[in-house]
């Protein structure tokens, strides 16, 4: 974790609005192309405003960085008010998923939750061509590198005295707008470790930026590192099948956006394997070589996405723990194993799975 008087200085200097070069002039520039920038971007446009989406890659617009599923519990209904709202995502699912379940159906309405596993590159491209096609949008590849301000006011306060008014892209060319909005998620100065190796980037297989950190740094504000984590991906022909439950969807799969009637998709079973006391005891083992307990990762991950490290931990009592196999789509062999998301070394994580029954064969993927 990194507080501000920690975070270098990039030697950037604050833009000023006096640079004609290269200059583009809208009335709202969202900054990423992931869940939260199409939404944005689609919704500013549908209001009217000019609008700009500039993000470092067309080819991952709307890409489901970590598991291809929407919705679960408490997120299902926010993506039926995003729905509601005139948004992306509902109608997307609707149209891409490959297994649709309404979760706590044994409780009250109250807890009742839809979520749908998404055929991973389906959902992206039908996410994609949304947004190319919406009138008073702009997509644009671009890597910002810089906020552009403008002062308002006489002060000490940094975040009081000046105000955003675009952005410089790598190239020196600058996106004039009186409002930017940034959702790059995962993207700014992100470090990836799986055991000791570290590398930087927000996504596997991608890079990192470091100018947006810089010109927030720069305005005052204070930036920390969240973490987060990611299970390994596993080829489904190395998995043996015959012994793992399988979750199949519901018989009467329900759609998320409101402007469907029914689901009339083929739908796709996922799976459940379980850990087991081997398995624990393989972690705890190797808890000196995890990232989260050896120290070089100093910051708390979410409570609703543990580690398979802090499960064993924190739940030293249970033998136990459900992974749920979920293919990422129609025309892939790729599967994502929820429930053991970890950055142990690949030497561990291959271990781990040569004690999973159904998965001694497993070949990884994607690790962790």
């Amino acid at each position: 974790m990194f507080r501000t008087s920690a975070f270098p200085d990039y030697g950037l200097q604050p833009l000023t609005a006096n640079n004609p070069q290269n200059r583009y002039d809208y009335d709202v520039v969202v900054i990423g192309a992931g869940h939260a920038g199409t939404e944005a971007a689609a919704a500013a446009a549908r209001l009217g405003a000019k609008t700009a989406l500039l993000t470092t890659n067309l080819d991952t617009v709307g890409q489901m960085s970590c598991n291809p599923a929407i919705g679960g519990v408490a997120k299902g209904q926010i993506v039926r008010e995003v729905d509601a709202l005139g948004g992306l995502m509902g109608e997307s699912i609707d149209a891409t998923g490959i297994q649709f379940r309404m979760l706590n159906r044994r409780k009250g309405p109250a807890m009742h939750s839809p979520r749908a596993q998404a055929d991973k590159k389906a959902y992206q491209n039908f996410i994609k061509y949304r947004i190319e096609t919406q009138p008073n949008l702009d997509l644009r590849q671009e890597t910002v590198e810089d906020l552009i301000t403008e002062p308002i006011a006489d002060g000490q306060d940094r975040l009081a005295n000046q105000r955003v008014i675009g952005v410089r892209v790598r190239g020196d060319a600058v996106y004039h707008a009186p409002t930017v909005i940034l959702t790059t998620g995962t993207f700014l100065q992100a470090i990836m470790h799986t055991g000791k190796s570290q590398s930087a980037g927000g996504r596997a297989g991608e890079g990192t930026t470091a100018g947006l950190s810089g010109a927030l740094h720069r305005m005052g504000f204070t930036l920390d590192r969240f973490k987060t984590g990611t299970p390994p991906r596993l080829n489904a022909r190395t998995i043996d099948y015959s012994g793992l439950e399988e979750q199949p969807g519901d018989d009467d799969p329900q759609p998320f956006s409101y402007l469907n009637d029914a689901i009339s998709l083929p739908q796709m079973a996922c799976h459940i394997a379980h850990t087991n006391e081997r398995v624990h005891d393989l972690i705890r083992a190797n808890l000196d070589r995890a990232p989260m307990y050896s120290g070089q990762i100093d910051s708390r991950g979410p409570r609703y996405c543990p580690s398979i490290e802090d499960k064993v931990v924190r739940f030293a009592d249970k033998s136990s723990h459900q992974l749920f196999l979920e293919p990422e789509g129609r025309q892939t062999c790729e599967v994502y194993v929820n429930g053991i998301s970890t950055s142990l070394p690949r030497d561990v994580q291959d271990a781990m799975f040569r004690c999973i029954p159904g998965l001694e064969n497993a070949a990884i993927m994607r690790y962790g």
